[in-house]
């Protein structure tokens, strides 16, 4: 009965955060309710469906032996997900996305620079490619290299398990994800076979770039910002370029799936099974082994949610410097296990981790941050102003990734770097029009069927 109840619980947090998506969200098929929906099929429903089925596959029965340890996670999970969708819809109010599609329109056709846009774009990727593989003591790519790369994330790891992750390198790739973006919105709207073709172009090097920093979230990413970008100038789905998607996300997947394998020793297991196995997306794992082993003496009390402040300071100055991955105080601290590296504990599970059972608060607050963040974004007024569309794919989509998956005080960190990075490129290469010019702008791109 309680499997039952489980698995009914899931699938309603998959459909009705999709239903919001569908009827309410501003960008079709990755608006954040469609991002939610996915999370939570990945990481709640398929994981207990498979689980009841092969109840060894589960990641957490490795370390609780709690008998209803499985219901109470998924309640807490299940809360937590229908209360973002209680505030998202809170949040929603009239917009006029035809009005904000022509002014992304607009913005997208006036890119200039393209050709030092690109030069910028290419020249960036293959310096921080070769500070990559130089601080892993590599001066070439190889299988072999490939495989080295994908075995771990961190380097020179501590008697603590924490070790650099290169993310200060790696937040200069943020100039080819939004070279990407911008060529691929001028491609489509502009229909410019030369931009479309760079884009294709920056895209295989951002294959690389996962291939090389051995994220696999980078191969998810790129599938997200060319589905978000192509949403936000008002792009058809036709069955040609649904056909291209689902080959897109074949390739993608089977990527993942390979760098995977190679991250466990080239096991070959498939996809569908490195995902259940995982503690990845919306994790039903985590919210299990929080609730579990959790107790009210141990509470941060949102002390997790300002670690920020210490984390820009690079690693090189302050070696011994805590992480701001929540996991690693989680697997080390809470669950007593010193092997190195750290478990994903996920938003809710921070939420939690923070603050009990009353962390599901924050899924409310998280759903109407969700609602407005993406309606001002999208609003005509700032697209024409600042080119805030464009932050969609770039900045909202992370956000929204790393407060569903990760947590809060690793992605401010990553994210201030990289919005100076867009900003500044948004200065340089995007045609913007002052507040009395908004109305004759949209107009004019209206009349000229931008």
């Amino acid at each position: 009965m309680a499997t039952f109840l489980i698995i009914t619980l899931a699938m309603f947090c998959t459909a009705i955060p999709l239903w919001l998506g569908q009827r309410h969200g501003l960008v079709r098929l990755v608006s954040p309710m469609h991002l939610l929906a996915y999370f939570g099929f990945l990481g709640f429903f398929v994981k207990v469906l498979s689980y009841a089925s092969v109840p060894e596959l589960a990641f957490y029965a490795r370390f609780v032996e709690t008998p209803d340890a499985l219901l109470v996670g998924a309640l807490y999970l299940g809360l937590f997900i229908l209360l973002m969708c209680v505030g998202y819809r809170s949040a929603c109010r009239p917009v006029d996305t035809a009005a904000n599609q022509k002014t992304a329109r607009l913005i997208a056709a006036g890119l200039g620079r393209r050709g030092a846009l690109c030069l910028c774009a290419f020249a960036v990727t293959i310096g921080t490619i070769s500070l990559i593989l130089g601080a892993r003591g590599l001066d070439g790519l190889s299988f072999e290299a490939l495989e080295g790369l994908n075995s771990a994330k961190q380097i020179n790891i501590n008697e603590a398990g924490v070790g650099a992750t290169l993310a200060g390198i790696k937040s200069f790739f943020t100039i080819p994800k939004f070279a990407f973006v911008l060529l691929l919105a001028h491609g489509i709207t502009t229909r410019q076979p030369s931009s479309l073709a760079l884009a294709v172009v920056l895209g295989g090097l951002l294959i690389v770039i996962a291939l090389v920093s051995g994220d696999r979230f980078e191969l998810a990413e790129l599938s997200v910002f060319a589905v978000a970008t192509y949403m936000i100038v008002g792009g058809r789905l036709g069955w040609r370029m649904i056909l291209a998607g689902i080959s897109c996300l074949f390739i993608l997947g089977w990527l993942s799936a390979y760098m995977t394998s190679l991250r466990h020793g080239g096991d070959g297991s498939g996809l569908l099974g490195q995902i259940v196995g995982s503690t990845y997306f919306l994790d039903i794992n985590a919210a299990v082994m929080i609730t579990d082993q959790m107790t009210s003496d141990k509470l941060m009390l949102g002390d997790s949610y300002t670690w920020w402040r210490f984390g820009w300071i690079p690693r090189a100055i302050w070696v011994d410097k805590p992480a701001i991955d929540l996991g690693v105080f989680f697997k080390r601290d809470v669950m007593g296990l010193s092997t190195g590296g750290a478990f994903n504990v996920t938003g809710p599970g921070e939420a939690f981790i923070n603050f009990g059972w009353a962390g599901c608060g924050m899924g409310l607050v998280l759903g109407w941050v969700f609602r407005k963040g993406e309606a001002l974004l999208l609003s005509a007024q700032a697209t024409l102003r600042y080119g805030a569309a464009f932050l969609y794919p770039m900045l909202f989509y992370p956000f929204v990734q790393a407060t569903l998956q990760s947590s809060f005080s690793a992605f401010i960190v990553g994210a201030a770097a990289q919005l100076v990075l867009i900003g500044l490129m948004i200065a340089i290469f995007l045609v913007r029009y002052r507040p009395h010019f908004i109305q004759h702008s949209v107009e004019r791109g209206i009349a000229h069927g931008v």
